[in-house]
């Protein structure tokens, strides 16, 4: 009976030393994890990069209904200096069912032509309290239509950066004291033009009102219009498709998807909007100063 008490004394101690030698490992590995990560509309992106040269990249996207996929890569990656290359190995993917019945399906694969592509290149570069993670590419699986640069600039431009970031992966640094000032040379070449150095101030010369959709019940009349905005600048003052202009009270904004030499265009949907908060003459801004 004692032996028997000796042998499974023993085993339990072994048991526990294997346990704790298991979680030192995987402490040591958490604690070397550099994350990265976005937090966007039913939208969340996360790409961990372990101290073993693995990597594990999470896309999560998420309906109004319920519906939800989730989507895990592994693999390994490489850096060199400020850049960083992914190889993929495996992708589980889960999706999941809410409207008109719930469902899940799980599926594990190898990452290869039919499977789920994403952003393998990424440049790495930090200013003020935070670092970046971009790509010139875009995620099939992700919701945005643009790439982490054009998006990255649309932030930059109106000022909310480095407070409010889009969807790109981002983290905050552990010495949050330190701030690197911005240089647009860690932006490629290609996209510096996008960067404002300074804001841009511009005037409504024209505007169109156009009805989209009428709605009425007996407490209130609601009209769903689009508002076509002229302003007053365009390539040659160096407006660029995207900029972002809102009115100095924050009541009225464009974003810019159509630049002429000298004049550009934006439209703005909007619910019975008081029209004397964007008159002609009105003066917008790509930044107001806080």
């Amino acid at each position: 009976m004692k032996f028997v008490l000796k042998i499974a004394t023993l085993l339990l101690i072994l048991s526990c030393s294997d346990k704790r030698s298991l979680e030192s490992k995987e402490e040591a590995i958490a604690i070397d994890t550099i994350s990265f990560s976005y937090h966007g509309f039913n939208q969340h992106g996360q790409l961990d990069l372990l101290s073993n040269n693995a990597f594990i990249k999470i896309e999560s996207i998420a309906s109004c209904f319920g519906d939800a996929r989730i989507a895990k890569h592994f693999g390994y990656y490489t850096r060199n200096g400020s850049k960083i290359c992914l190889s993929p190995q495996k992708v589980e993917l889960l999706v999941y069912s809410g409207f008109p019945e719930q469902k899940e399906h799980r599926d594990s694969l190898e990452y290869g032509p039919d499977s789920l592509k994403i952003n393998t290149e990424y440049q790495l570069f930090e200013w003020k309290n935070k670092e970046y993670l971009l790509s010139k590419a875009n995620d099939s699986i992700s919701l945005d239509l643009t790439d982490d640069y054009l998006q990255f600039s649309y932030y930059y431009n109106r000022g909310a950066e480095p407070q409010e970031s889009g969807n790109y992966l981002t983290r905050i640094k552990k010495d949050t004291t330190v701030n690197v000032p911005w240089d647009s040379n860690n932006i490629p070449k290609e996209y510096r033009n996008i960067f404002l150095d300074e804001p841009l101030s511009v005037l409504i010369v024209d505007r169109k009102k156009h009805v989209e959709r009428e709605y009425y019940n007996s407490d209130y009349e609601l009209e769903l219009v689009s508002w076509r905005i002229k302003i007053n600048k365009g390539a040659d003052s160096g407006v660029t498709k995207g900029l972002h202009f809102t009115t100095k009270d924050d009541q009225f904004f464009i974003d810019i998807d159509s630049v002429l030499l000298k004049e550009s265009y934006g439209t703005c949907y909007i619910y019975n909007m008081e029209e004397q908060l964007f008159r002609v003459g009105t003066e917008m801004r790509t930044k107001w100063e806080q």
